[in-house]
């Protein structure tokens, strides 16, 4: 596009236009006889004297060539023309290409000019070398030519109209829009004339609308030549200014350049990017400028014309400022971008003028090369911020610094190349292949440690870059290829360092125009008010032109749900990238987004759904996280660049401290490298400093102790385990750990990876209070010390945290659950609320994906805790959770050696002691008779094995400390009768708790509560979760009550149980071998949890717990030796179970073998009973006979309750729920799937 620069010179120093140098399209013949030659007034006569002898040279004299003349009136000349140099063999050639009559006097001459860099009346420029015509060359492109210039043709033709300022409109490229309504407006002008119609009341403001590039500030200069031409204004001065100028002026800086305006007789007022009067972020003093600047319209109608510019969106925004802006600015020019035919003329031209027609170019003007490189420009026509000229301009600055590049490697190598061609490298960049073996970058991505996903996606990119080269080659249509990525991976793991390189890399391939990198967050897009987060993103994103703009932490933009209300302030700044960004070829832009992977899709599922479609949503650069052999190598480096080393022994426990850091759910990658290194030289620097001064070195290799104070536990394992755990739990347990430790050890001796062999999913079944969750807190220690887990720590819930209160509440809720617990212990007990309910299920399937997802494997330990009937109810239902938990743990309940073990040992940490240590020695009458009182406590509802001896240690502690208030000595021993009495009173309380009044109003039996899967009919969604079990409630809270003593017999000759939810047998190794087999309808211990409110409603009564605990192989030898003494209907209940066996399926046998237990259980009692001690004093023989008394009742109650339940469970085929028998290996098991009968 030609550029005409005019300027203002005073009236005598004016030459003629020389043909030479004018476009062909506005040249003009010389009228030479016509002209009128005249002296410069500034030199003196001897100055041209001295120039005029010298005339056998030529000299350079500016020359001003006239571009039009108009003569408004009969005593003036309007003459407008351009700055040039000529070559003259006489030192003047003045002269004004006025042509005047005869007879009429020389006109008064007037003159007009601008220049874009300010006026200069008293200096002239050092005029420039002459450019030669540019040569003729075919468009490339399908060039059509223009209908407002051909219009403006016919009309100057027709009707003789003339104006030099549409004659020189008509010479730029496109905008037939504009000219068309600049012929519009003079259309109106002639026709308001020749009506006698005067023009004082029209409007001329405007608005001007388009891209960069287009010509508006030339046109807008051309706009104020051109009224003042047909006379709207009296004057063609233009003042120039911004919207942001005036805004921060206001109303007063208004005024100023209106004055300035009418002090020059009018002329027309430019206002670039207007719309920054009324944005949001501009305070008041934008309107108030504006404001006055439409009153100032309306009061100067004829002087002074207003041109509004700016994009066309923000414009709107402009408009709806005051309504009457529309009416006061009736006209609105939209300057729309250059097609690919105009593109290359402004390249040519360009060319052409900047190298004065001397550069050549490989295939010519209109060759391969150029139409390439006008295809390129041409991808980013329509977006906005398209530079139409300016990018033309950009175009050229880059071609010239890839020849200039190519020049001097040659002239290095010593060649005389060509300065004035361009090749085609030069042109349109060099091959993608070639700039690959070449850029630094590229070679440094290959380098970096890991990222194998990452570089074969940036290879797969430059892959489609090097087709697209040789499509462009052929002249074939490129593949799409948006630059804006999503970086999604955790901190660490070379996101930003690969972004840098990313950019370089793209701009060695050209196709950014400078490539650096700037780093931003939420934050910094984010304003103070409404209004202004959009400003600053604007802002952000023209200041990032042509270089890799990222993005971190993005998620953080997420505006939220978008069917509730959404941030303000982050849809703007979204709303605002998606405006700007096209992310399309040819754009000169690349954004990165770096964030969390699910927080970036959550981020653009909420956001403008134009986002997804300018970033690759479904392909993402995803940045795993670095293996271990990965983080050696990221540690080598480091200490390389560092200047450390360390012992061979100290690299292992650098290797174990990151194994470790590697199971943490925020694992930071190489920035746990750098915290280890630091943490090593932290600690050495302390070692170093407790040395004496002269032995402290500084050069010394770094030790284990420096990378983790602790380093050996691995080997001391064993002993950790039983210092942790001894006292506290069943020697077997504490053996199953210390064989852990054993396996681990042995798999790094032999080079195996411990975490494949070390079991992580355990359950631990047993009673409450056997010390579940004591080994649990503890294997979070055994575990860290083996080096499996990343912290000691040990997080404990209930199976009830898991489990959502709502639908889609469930699975997110476990989840984060899980994540937290990454490299820890997770203790979840109470399984049994897992075993039923679709919530339930759901926990159940969110626990078991997470579980077997290889990035999870092995990096936390998993204890499912609870009742053995509960844990096998579970793993029966749920075979995937029983695939995972194969390591199973039992836990027995407590022997009263135990017991009294653990009150001795809760007594000695308060420093008590017992009179004559009588819980010491084994052989004492003190120690046999609590250990017969725990024999009888234990066999009571409601006993929680360590957590009553606990609780029974407080209360002796406390009763003692009552007692001893006022005594004066501070002796701290315990008696027997004291420690006995205590004892008896927690007794009492239980078996009060055990009473239940009959329908005669006297205490009976406790009604045996159901099972908790013992409905027939599921519970419904609501009931699941809307009424939970009642919680636990401890009996440590509760006080001893009754108002009678209940009468025990503390001599029953019965020996203790281990499991007391096994069935007895005659030896302990058929106990152990009868502890896999399912029991048949499982006492479930006092759990709270147990639906009481159902007991009522049971079908059959069970003798109470403290009786049918005291089974034992005595009480069936006994029955053998005593065969009259069985109770009728233990007969009758072999008679059932003999015709049951008739029958192969269905085989009604429960309530037999309830039978044979409890009749068992009586024999077992009445046996005991008649075992008194005679030796004991006279209380506790009154204690025996009320508890004889108080037995009897109980088994007669019993009696009639199984005459009851005999009629319910008797019929045939059924168990007591209803449920049909199946047979089922070793034994038969109804429907329900709750009640199991053996075989025999």
């Amino acid at each position: 596009m030609p550029h005409i620069s005019d300027r203002e010179y005073s009236p005598g120093f004016l030459v003629p236009p020389d043909p030479a140098f004018t476009s062909p399209s506005s040249s003009r013949p010389s009228t030479s006889a016509s002209s009128v030659s005249t002296a410069p007034s500034s030199l003196s006569d001897d100055a041209c004297r001295d120039d005029i002898e010298d005339t056998s040279k030529p000299v350079e004299t500016p020359r001003l060539d006239i571009e039009s003349i108009q003569r408004p009136n009969e005593n003036s000349i309007n003459i407008t023309f351009s700055l040039s140099k000529a070559t003259s063999s006489s030192p003047f050639a003045l002269g004004v290409n006025a042509h005047t009559g005869p007879d009429e006097s020389p006109p008064e001459i007037s003159h007009s000019g601008h220049s874009d860099e300010g006026d200069t009346d008293s200096e002239v420029s050092e005029p420039e070398e002459p450019v030669p015509p540019r040569p003729y060359c075919k468009n490339p492109f399908q060039f059509c030519p223009s209908p407002a210039a051909e219009e403006w043709e016919k009309r100057k033709a027709a009707r003789g109209e003339v104006n030099d300022v549409i004659d020189r409109l008509m010479r730029y490229q496109g905008l037939e829009e504009v000219k068309q309504q600049f012929l519009d407006i003079k259309s109106k002008v002639d026709i308001c004339e020749s009506q006698g119609r005067s023009l004082n009341r029209e409007r001329f403001n405007v608005v001007f609308q388009g891209n960069p590039g287009t010509g508006k500030t030339t046109f807008a200069r051309l706009y104020a030549e051109f009224l003042h031409s047909v006379g709207v204004i009296n004057s063609s001065y233009f003042k120039e200014t911004a919207g942001i100028a005036l805004a921060v002026k206001g109303a007063e800086g208004a005024q100023d350049e209106v004055e300035d305006i009418l002090n020059h007789n009018g002329g027309v007022l430019f206002i670039d990017e207007a719309y920054q009067l009324t944005a949001a972020y501009i305070e008041a003093l934008g309107k108030q400028a504006l404001d006055f600047l439409l009153k100032a319209m309306e009061d100067n109608i004829g002087k002074l014309v207003v041109v509004f510019v700016g994009y066309k969106e923000e414009m709107e925004s402009f408009f709806e400022h005051n309504p009457g802006l529309t009416s006061r600015i009736p006209w609105t020019m939209h300057f729309a971008d250059f097609t690919d035919a105009e593109l290359w003329e402004i390249l040519y031209d360009n060319i052409h003028v900047g190298y004065r027609g001397n550069m050549r170019v490989d295939g010519g003007m209109d060759g391969k090369p150029m139409r390439i490189a006008v295809r390129r420009l041409a991808q980013s026509r329509g977006n906005r911020g398209f530079g139409n000229a300016r990018a033309v301009e950009n175009l050229i600055s880059q071609i010239s610094s890839r020849q200039a590049r190519r020049l001097q490697k040659l002239r290095v190598q010593g060649q005389e190349p060509d300065c004035n061609f361009f090749t085609q490298e030069d042109v349109i960049g060099p091959d993608p292949s070639d700039v690959l073996q070449s850029s630094h970058a590229w070679n440094e991505l290959q380098k970096l440690i890991g990222l194998d996903t990452v570089k074969k996606n940036v290879r797969t990119m430059i892959g489609m870059i090097q087709k697209n080269y040789r499509r462009e080659l052929k002249e074939i249509k490129p593949f799409q290829l948006p630059l804006n990525q999503l970086f999604v991976g955790a901190p660490g793991t070379g996101k930003t360092t690969v972004a840098k390189l990313y950019g370089q890399i793209l701009n060695d391939l050209g196709l950014l125009t400078r490539g650096d990198l700037i780093v931003k967050n939420p934050a910094d897009f984010i304003g103070e008010c409404l209004g202004k987060s959009e400003a600053k993103t604007r802002k952000i994103l023209e200041a990032t032109v042509g270089r890799v703009l990222v993005i971190d932490e993005a998620y953080m933009l997420d505006p939220g749900d978008p069917n509730k209300e959404q941030d303000k302030f982050k849809t703007g700044v979204l709303d605002t990238l998606v405006s700007i960004i096209q992310g399309v070829p040819g754009e000169d832009r690349c954004i990165i987004f770096v964030g969390y992977e699910d927080r970036i899709r959550n981020m653009f599922h909420n956001a403008n759904p134009g986002l997804s479609r300018r970033f690759r949503v479904d392909r993402p650069f995803r940045f795993q996280n670095f293996t271990i052999n990965q983080l050696l190598q990221v540690m080598q480096l480091k200490m390389e660049q560092k200047d450390l080393s360390c012992t061979p022994e100290a690299w292992e426990v650098a290797r174990d401290v990151l194994e470790r850091a590697l199971m943490r759910p925020n694992f930071g990658n190489a920035g746990d490298v750098d915290n280890c290194l630091a943490a090593a030289q932290m600690n050495f620097e302390q070692r170093q400093s407790a040395k004496p001064l002269h032995e402290q070195a500084c050069d010394e290799d770094l030790q284990p102790q420096d990378f983790d104070p602790d380093w050996d536990r691995i080997s001391r394992g064993a002993t950790d385990c039983q210092r942790l755990l001894s006292g506290k739990v069943h020697q077997n347990i504490i053996d199953k750990f210390v064989n852990y430790q054993k396996r681990c050890l042995g798999a790094r001796k032999y080079g195996f990876r411990p975490r494949d062999l070390v079991p992580t999913n355990f359950v631990f079944a047993g009673p409450a209070g056997t010390g579940k969750s004591t080994a649990a807190c503890q294997m979070g220690r055994i575990f860290y010390n083996m080096g499996l887990l990343s912290a000691p720590e040990v997080v404990e819930h209930s199976a009830s945290d898991l489990i959502g209160q709502y639908v889609g509440q469930t699975s997110p809720k476990t989840r984060k659950l899980l994540e937290l617990a990454s490299g820890k212990v997770l203790f979840i007990d109470e399984v049994h609320r897992l075993a039923s309910g679709q919530f339930a299920a759901e926990a159940v399937d969110e626990l078991v994906g997470f579980l077997t997802q290889q990035e999870n494997a092995g990096k936390m330990v998993v204890i499912l805790a609870g009742y053995q009937s509960d844990i096998r109810n579970l793993m029966s239902n749920r075979p995937d959770l029983s695939g995972l938990f194969k390591e199973e743990i039992a836990f027995d309940e407590l022997s009263p050696e135990d017991c009294v073990a653990i009150l001795l040992r809760e007594l000695d940490a308060n420093r008590i002691t017992t009179e004559s240590d009588f819980l010491r020695v084994r052989e004492s009458r003190g120690h046999s008779n609590v250990r017969k009182l725990f024999k009888a406590l234990i066999a009571l509802p409601g006993w929680s094995n360590a957590r009553d001896v606990k609780y029974l240690a407080t209360q002796i502690l406390g009763n003692f400390l009552e007692s001893a208030a006022d005594n004066t000595t501070s002796d701290r021993t315990l008696s027997a009768d004291h420690v006995e009495a205590c004892i008896m009173d927690m007794i009492t309380l239980s078996t009060n708790r055990c009473k239940k009044l009959g329908d005669d109003g006297n205490t009976a039996l406790p009604i045996s509560p159901p099972h908790a899967n013992h409905d027939p009919e599921p519970a419904t969604l609501e009931e699941t979760q809307a009424s939970p079990p009642p919680p636990r409630i401890d009996p440590a809270i509760c006080t001893p009550g009754g108002d009678t003593a209940c009468d025990v017999d503390v001599n029953v000759n019965t020996q203790h149980k281990p499991d007391r939810e096994h069935q007895p047998g005659p030896s302990k190794s058929k106990q152990r071998e009868r502890d896999d087999e399912p029991v048949p309808n499982q006492r479930r211990s006092q759990h709270t949890n147990d639906t009481d409110a159902q007991s009522s409603d049971e079908t059959h009564v069970s003798i109470p717990r403290a009786l049918q605990r005291q089974q034992s192989p005595k009480v069936e030898q006994h029955e053998k030796q005593e065969p009259s003494s069985r109770p009728q209907s233990l007969h009758n209940s072999e008679e059932l179970e003999h015709q049951a066996s008739l029958s192969e399926h269905q085989v009604p046998v429960e309530a037999t073998w309830k039978q044979r237990k409890r009749r068992a259980t009586q024999a077992q009692l009445q046996t005991g009973v008649t075992k008194i001690n005679t030796k004991t004093n006279s209380g506790t023989r009154t204690l025996i006979r009320r508890a004889r008394r108080w037995l009897s009742k109980l088994l007669k109650r019993g009696r009639k309750r199984e005459k009851q339940e005999t009629r319910v469970s008797s019929h045939p085929g059924r168990c007591e729920a209803g449920y049909a028998w199946n047979a089922v290996p070793g034994g038969y098991q109804c429907e329900g799937g709750h009640h199991f009968m053996p075989a025999s």
